[in-house]
């Protein structure tokens, strides 16, 4: 167990989480990852800029791996996009900043209509067992 009691309830929070929110949970890491990556270079840190890079590469991995291939045409939009932007935090090893940007941008706007999507159904479902509530008393 850590002695970090942020770190202790970051673990917590994740075992315990829904895949809903794990996924949300990713796609903040990456966008993170890409922004301390970017951090790190400007300040000559490269090991900082190697392992923040790669974190983002792993999760970005990560949400390419559980896409459900059976839902069609978005999976596989996503799988490619993924596969473009993990393409591109290899060639940005290098240090050019500009395909790190391109991906944090990516994996943000991803990230973002993710959020409004889930909150969406969220609100649909809360709104539905409302109704059904008032229908029951």
């Amino acid at each position: 167990m850590t002695s970090n009691p942020y770190a202790a309830y970051r673990t917590v929070e994740t075992l315990t989480a829904d895949p809903v929110t794990l996924t949300t949970m990713l796609f903040d890491g990456a966008v993170k990852a890409l922004r301390k990556a970017r951090l790190h270079w400007e300040n000559g840190n490269r090991q900082g800029f190697n392992d923040e890079t790669n974190r983002a590469y792993l999760i970005i991995g990560e949400l390419r791996a559980t896409l459900d291939m059976s839902q069609g045409e978005l999976a596989e939009n996503l799988a490619a996009i993924y596969a473009y932007c993990l393409r591109r935090i290899v060639e940005a090893s290098l240090g050019d900043l500009a395909k790190l940007e391109e991906v944090e941008r990516h994996i943000g706007q991803i990230g973002e209509a993710w959020k409004t999507a889930t909150a969406q159904l969220r609100a649909q479902a809360q709104g539905g067992a409302v109704r059904g509530a008032e229908a029951a008393a």
